[in-house]
């Protein structure tokens, strides 16, 4: 999936009164700079006030920003992708009103109400899961939603689970120093690399388990204090360092069935992060008039910035990125793109939330503001659902059994039913249907026997008897899987070859 690109242009500051209007949003994703004849750019979304065309007034409020742009990425999150949010465009441009926002709740950014809408749906996912059937399956087919053929009903006793945890990570990037905002002593830290495409983690840093919206805001607030302000001729309260604030969320969803006398558990556990990147913003030294430290801190907050832009030009520019040639990216030249890693060009969906301003007189940093989000936007990252190995391994065995199913169902149409014997078969098509459509039919009723040596099987191998299963521990994706996951393996398998089977017959 690209890098999704929105632009939004502050309202002018009571300083600018008086100066004229550079920027012109043309349509909702496009954008002209410098008048009729300026540069024009096109992005996902562009959100701001506009003199000339009929906009919605409602159109820059902090509820529409996030409604357009960030609420997607909620949702995302929830359905186990890692996604990342981060605010660039000059000092003073409004990027941390757009991530953090004011005290009130009209004026409160896009973090505090994606905290409010993630609890709000997790904790109704918690109470929907009370009292349901097979509520978190974790291959939900549109093919569910066909109508006209009779209900299966397999999973009468099937009671499912829903639990969650919400970790809060808060860091700050002053120079080329990583401290942790949510501990008094701020040390320190330093950042371990992982292999196999492993993401880079910050060692040491805390972790804190939040169990409400209100809590982590607390954290959040007090975290703020520690962070590293300053004033300058163009900001009176500048941000002096990079902010990364990172929502660590793990989902387990079992589901239990009594077969038989026979009591069955399947977990699934999904783990994503939801990283807020608040960054410094680029500054020129004769706009600030910034001396002695503040001069200092300018310097470091340029070059990691323009890291981040190497980082940008090496995965977005298409003369670069050749096909057949790997491109270098200089991931390690800042501290800054080694934690963004994962964001660009990684297992992430992103969203870069640009600001600029409107007035004449920052029209050059607005253009490369502009320029800068152009590149990002050719991005290519790999995002993919973060779900633990047996959940990943079951999820595919359900889908080839739905293949195999619909493929037999296609042959037998062929055939025709005059040709179709099911006198001595389990693969009736009511049960044939039933699969087709996704949904989950009692293995140990169609084949006993076959059933019956899988779990012989299983216990060899575990050395243990399947007749009951506890809750999963946390699992890794390198582990093996855990004693449920094996059980429900051997099912699917026999299954799935009993399906080949009976596709090869009817081919024939």
């Amino acid at each position: 999936s690209s890098v999704q690109v929105a632009i939004r242009v502050r309202p002018f500051l009571s300083a600018e009164a008086g100066n004229a209007r550079c920027v012109e949003i043309v349509h909702h994703n496009g954008i002209r700079i410098g008048g009729e004849q300026g540069a024009q750019f096109t992005f996902d979304f562009c959100i701001g006030g506009n003199s000339t065309a009929k906009a919605n007034n409602n159109s820059n409020t902090q509820h529409y920003v996030y409604q357009t742009c960030v609420e997607p990425m909620t949702m995302s999150c929830l359905a186990g992708y890692n996604a990342t949010i981060f605010a660039y465009g000059q000092t003073g441009s409004g990027k941390t009103h757009t991530v953090l926002g004011g005290s009130t709740h009209d004026t409160e950014g896009i973090l505090p109400r994606a905290l409010r809408d993630l609890f709000a749906r997790l904790e109704q996912a918690r109470d929907k899961s009370n009292g349901t059937h097979n509520n978190c399956s974790s291959n939900d087919s549109a093919d569910n939603e066909e109508k006209g053929e009779e209900k299966m009903e397999t999973n009468e006793n099937a009671n499912s689970n829903f639990q969650f945890e919400v970790r809060l990570q808060f860091l700050e990037l002053y120079g080329e120093e990583v401290r942790d905002l949510l501990s008094s002593s701020m040390t320190k830290l330093s950042i371990r690399d992982y292999g196999n495409g492993g993401e880079p983690e910050v060692v040491g840093a805390s972790e804190v388990v939040v169990s409400s919206p209100e809590e982590a805001l607390l954290l959040l607030e007090r975290g703020s204090f520690r962070r590293v302000t300053g004033a300058t001729a163009m900001n009176s309260a500048s941000s002096r360092s990079h902010a990364i604030i990172s929502m660590l969320i793990e989902q387990q969803c079992s589901t239990s069935s009594n077969n038989e006398n026979e009591e069955e558990e399947e977990v699934e556990i999904k783990r994503s992060k939801f990283h807020f990147v608040d960054l410094a913003g680029s500054e020129r030294q004769k706009r600030t008039g910034a001396t002695g430290d503040r001069l200092k801190e300018g310097i470091d907050i340029n070059k990691g910035l323009l890291a981040l832009g190497n980082v940008i030009s090496a995965l977005g520019d298409p003369k670069k990125s050749q096909p057949g040639k790997k491109t270098f990216v200089p991931y390690r030249d800042s501290k800054l793109t080694r934690l963004l890693k994962g964001s660009l060009g990684g297992n992430h969906k992103t969203l870069m939330i640009a600001c600029i301003s409107p007035s004449a007189s920052n029209m050059d940093e607005s253009l490369c503001c502009l320029r800068y989000a152009n590149r990002a936007k050719n991005i290519q990252n790999n995002a993919v659902i973060n779900v633990d190995a047996g959940s990943r391994k079951l999820a595919e065995l359900r889908a080839q059994v739905q293949l195999l199913a619909k493929e037999c169902l296609r042959v037998r149409k062929i055939a025709g039913e005059e040709e179709v014997d099911e006198k001595d078969g389990v693969l009736t098509l009511h049960v044939l249907t039933s699969l087709a459509k996704g949904e989950d039919v009692d293995v140990q009723k169609l084949q006993p026997t076959t059933t019956t040596t899988a779990t012989k099987n299983l216990s060899s191998i575990t050395g243990t008897s399947t007749s009951s299963s506890a809750s999963s521990p946390r699992v890794n994706d390198n582990r093996t899987m855990s004693l449920e996951h094996n059980a429900e393996f051997f099912r699917m398998r026999d299954a799935s070859r009993h399906l080949e089977d009976k596709v090869q017959s009817l081919a024939q």
